[in-house]
């Protein structure tokens, strides 16, 4: 059997997940240790930007197969974001993620809603992290790992829906609030 590329995303998107509840197991999810750095969470955050990177590749592919983020060799994230302003800002921007077992609820794309010329702020701290390292080890928080998660999780989700595949359950992260792509309506009317 061959699996789609939704279920190959989200299988490794749980396996990410699994990462995250070791790292909860000795650190509490929470507000207050959002600025807790270390190995575990280091190696999370590198995992997950890197996952990202490559799911927002499929998720430009599936909704914007004509964009420069699916023709260019090395697309970036300026290349990912125009993609989501045009096919999906305000599913992005306001989509919600909750860490369940907490009261962290996360809108890691909010950013966009401000223009999609804007930094995202977990963004910038994995490619500091990933290309500086040693100067930049401390900035590796949980709080970049967890919007770097919730961030993964829209795009897996959202590449999931336009391909019209369910996703499957998750065991700490969730939807807090989101909208449906604008290219599933005649899909959802249908229901």
């Amino acid at each position: 059997m061959v699996k789609s590329l939704a279920q190959m995303h989200w299988d490794y998107f749980l396996l990410l997940e699994k990462d995250l509840i070791t790292i909860a197991e000795t650190i509490e999810l929470c507000k207050d240790n959002n600025n807790a750095y270390g190995p575990r969470i280091t190696q999370l955050i590198l995992s997950a930007g890197s996952e990202l990177d490559v799911a927002l590749k499929s998720f430009a592919t599936k909704v914007s197969p004509n964009s420069e983020a699916v023709s260019k060799k090395q697309a970036n994230m300026g290349d990912y974001k125009k993609v989501i302003d045009e096919k999906a800002l305000e599913q992005f921007s306001t989509a919600q993620v909750k860490i369940l077992r907490s009261e962290i609820l996360l809108a890691p794309w909010s950013h966009l809603k401000d223009g999609a010329e804007n930094t995202l702020p977990w963004w910038k701290a994995y490619n500091e992290i990933k290309h500086h390292r040693a100067e930049c080890y401390s900035k590796g928080t949980l709080d970049v790992a967890l919007n770097l998660i919730a961030a993964l999780f829209i795009v897996d989700a959202y590449i999931a829906e336009a391909s019209l595949e369910p996703t499957g359950l998750t065991q700490i992260i969730d939807w807090g609030y989101h909208m449906h792509m604008p290219q599933l309506d005649r899909y959802y009317a249908a229901e």
